[in-house]
């Protein structure tokens, strides 16, 4: 069995309902490469073990499940120190266990990508959203909002704002996780996909692969939200380290530019070091000189009339 290219995480809480359709949406890949699927099963209650069981005993070269005997989310542990451990592959997608692929030739689709430029580290497509019962939902805020958002290039300006692509659509190098955990106390994909994104292309593939469900039932569910940013400042500051300690190598002076002058908004005023390393970095852009003469000669006629 050759060495996977590819590896999925899969993780899974109370999906007896979805999880069957998600499996499928793995093992119908067309690929000319061998990939593996790493489910996380957070001791769910419902009957969903007996279904991964069954796909581990027919795809055991493919399906490599954990298996929980406690729900580890309720106590606040990550569940990313058990399966990043065990990633030997090369890429890395994600699915989680409600969710789905339509596309035969997600994977396929975004390898072809990588190959073809070495400076993508990141690939995520269209997606289409779900209600619980599997209906489609038509024209809605978060679908919208991503179509508008997403593009190929540098994406860290507009993910130190917000998360924005859906995390079954997404295919990345897992080298670019290098240093997540320095910057990082809780893994998820908003921290995740910003610091992989700082350090490399991304590429949209304008193409509907998956179905993202809507579902109260959902794997943020299984446990406390205490443990989740809501408010995102945890990953903006995470961010803003990594950042400033060098990791993320902007594509372009204007990236630098709007990345400068976000974090020193939003997130340096809280720290009088950071003001000033950041005000400096601010202050020595041409465009930023050029306004401030044109604000100040404003103020000087201003004054004179």
């Amino acid at each position: 069995m050759p060495k996977p290219l590819v590896a999925i995480i899969c993780t899974t809480y109370n999906h007896k309902s979805y999880i069957r359709q998600c499996l499928d949406g793995f093992m119908m890949q067309k690929t000319d490469f061998a990939f593996e699927v790493l489910i996380h099963d957070d001791a769910s209650t419902d009957g969903t073990v007996d279904i991964i069981r069954e796909y581990e005993k027919k795809y055991p070269n493919i399906i490599k499940p954990i298996y929980q005997k406690e729900n580890q989310y309720s106590k606040g542990i990550d569940v990313s120190i058990y399966i990043f451990p065990r990633l030997n592959s090369k890429y890395i997608a994600w699915c989680e266990g409600d969710d789905f692929w339509v596309d035969p030739l997600k994977l396929q689709k975004q390898i072809n990508i990588f190959k073809k430029d070495e400076k993508v580290g990141f690939v995520y497509t269209g997606f289409k959203l779900i209600d619980s019962s599997g209906t489609l939902l038509q024209n809605t805020s978060l679908v919208n909002e991503q179509l508008s958002r997403s593009k190929t290039g540098y994406l860290l300006p507009s993910l130190l704002r917000n998360n924005f692509p859906q995390t079954l659509t997404v295919m990345f190098k897992k080298e670019l996780m290098c240093d997540l955990d320095k910057y990082y106390n809780y893994i998820y994909d908003w921290p995740l996909f910003t610091h992989i994104c700082g350090k490399c292309k991304a590429v949209f593939i304008n193409d509907i692969t998956g179905c993202y469900r809507v579902n109260p039932n959902g794997i943020m569910r299984a446990g406390t939200l205490k443990t989740v940013d809501n408010g995102g400042f945890k990953t903006l500051s995470g961010a803003f380290k990594a950042y400033l300690n060098g990791e993320y190598k902007a594509i372009s002076v204007l990236d630098k530019i709007k990345v400068d002058i976000y974090m020193y908004y939003r997130i340096a005023k809280r720290d009088i070091e950071d003001i000033i390393r950041l005000e400096n970095s601010v202050k020595s852009y041409p465009i930023y000189r050029a306004v401030k003469i044109i604000y100040t000669f404003k103020k000087m006629l201003n004054k004179i009339q």
